[in-house]
């Protein structure tokens, strides 16, 4: 089956002069980017674009000339596709320029961006995904229980940094987190930097957490520009709120969360392959976020955020790579820290799995009866419910 691997080696040899950027462009650069190009790449505005072939070139060189994973789950042919669209001219002529690392424990925070620069005067901006960091992944929780998290503004204040130094068309990208960092940066720049955005793009990143932005101008502005892809049971796509707004994409797994890796995305003819839906279990994934979340309180959410700021900290470790070496006393730590949180935090983390069970067993037959509604549908019913 036709893959981004795929339409590398077909297209690569086409300029963006001949075929302009396109839905696969998106995916391939969203992919590439979970390698660290921070490491070769200045994340300073003002210093000299470097070519995406040399950049390739250099941080292969700098992680010793092998294909090596980024982490325990960013697997070694990240680096194969890097490498590979570096011998493409269609991608070789691209230049990067803004890498950015920030990351930090307190507030947790993985924040990564870069800018490449097309020859048609284009300029795009890729927001990365999480990383292997354990810190990464408690920020992607916090997306969760938080109204704030720290990637917002950092995203923000990217893209309009990135509008006030290059001319020319933006198109914002971004996967899983960095598919819902991309989203909000665009609702939440500035409307002279939203007149200039040609395409957004949010490869199964979820939603925001309030559903109020639906009906925002600036979203009504974005939405014709707007390209959200998932998968067909998709899992990190159906959190918080999204509209009727997604384009379901094939992929050669069957599970929601292998499905979220963009190389299993299948394409034909140059294009994303899509689905006429999603699956049930895409379904209920979509029912059961939006019930669990919208029904949680405020003590269930302080507790599962304390719970989960001590567990990492029992664990003790950087990142998931450093776990698995040292799984048992990773396990051993992890559970100590759980075992020490007091009754009243474990009752309500109880009180947050018993909702869970619940809202599957009550989704799972909403589906199987037929019944299932969409976001739109959900939310005019809620609305009509709260005005009787």
């Amino acid at each position: 089956m036709p893959n981004l691997n795929g339409y590398i080696k077909k297209f690569g040899s086409v300029p963006f002069s001949e075929k302009p950027f396109t839905d696969a462009d998106n995916v391939a650069l969203c992919y590439i980017y979970y390698m660290p190009f921070e490491q070769v790449v200045s994340a300073n505005f003002d210093d000299e674009p470097v070519p995406y072939d040399e950049a390739a070139k250099a941080l292969f060189k700098a992680r010793g000339s092998k294909h090596k994973p980024v982490g325990l789950i960013l697997m070694k042919n990240i680096s194969v596709q890097m490498m590979a669209m570096s011998r493409q001219p269609r991608f070789a002529e691209m230049k990067m320029v803004a890498c950015t690392d920030n990351f930090g424990k307190e507030p947790a925070v993985q924040f990564n961006a870069a800018t490449f620069l097309l020859p048609s005067g284009e300029v795009v901006v890729v927001f990365r995904g999480t990383d292997d960091s354990l810190a990464g992944w408690k920020e992607d929780f916090d997306i969760l229980i938080e109204d704030d998290i720290p990637s917002h503004e950092l995203a923000t204040e990217y893209l309009e940094q990135v509008a006030a130094k290059f001319d020319g068309d933006l198109i914002v990208c971004g996967h899983s987190k960095g598919g819902y960092v991309a989203q909000y940066s665009a609702l939440h720049a500035s409307e002279q930097v939203r007149n200039r955005i040609k395409y957004l793009y949010n490869n199964d990143g979820p939603g925001l957490a309030d559903y109020g932005y639906l009906d925002s101008e600036a979203y009504q502005q974005l939405l014709p520009k707007y390209r959200h892809f998932i998968p067909q049971s998709s899992f990190i796509g159906m959190m918080l709120s999204h509209d009727d707004d997604y384009t379901v994409v094939k992929s050669v797994r069957q599970v929601g969360m292998m499905e979220h890796d963009l190389s299993t995305w299948q394409f034909k003819n140059g294009e994303l392959k899509t689905a006429r839906g999603l699956t049930n279990k895409g379904k209920v994934t979509d029912l059961v976020f939006h019930d669990v979340v919208s029904n949680l309180d405020g003590k269930q959410s302080a507790a599962f955020a304390k719970a989960l700021n001590s567990i990492i900290e029992g664990v003790d470790q950087e990142g998931l790579m450093d776990v698995a070496k040292n799984l048992p006393a990773s396990i051993k730590g992890g559970k100590a820290a759980y075992d020490a949180l007091d009754d009243e935090t474990k009752n309500a983390l109880k009180e947050i799995s018993e909702g869970v069970k619940k809202s599957v067993r009550s989704s799972v037959k909403t589906v199987i009866t037929g019944n299932y509604t969409t976001v739109r549908e959900r939310l005019e019913e809620e609305s009509e419910e709260t005005k009787e």
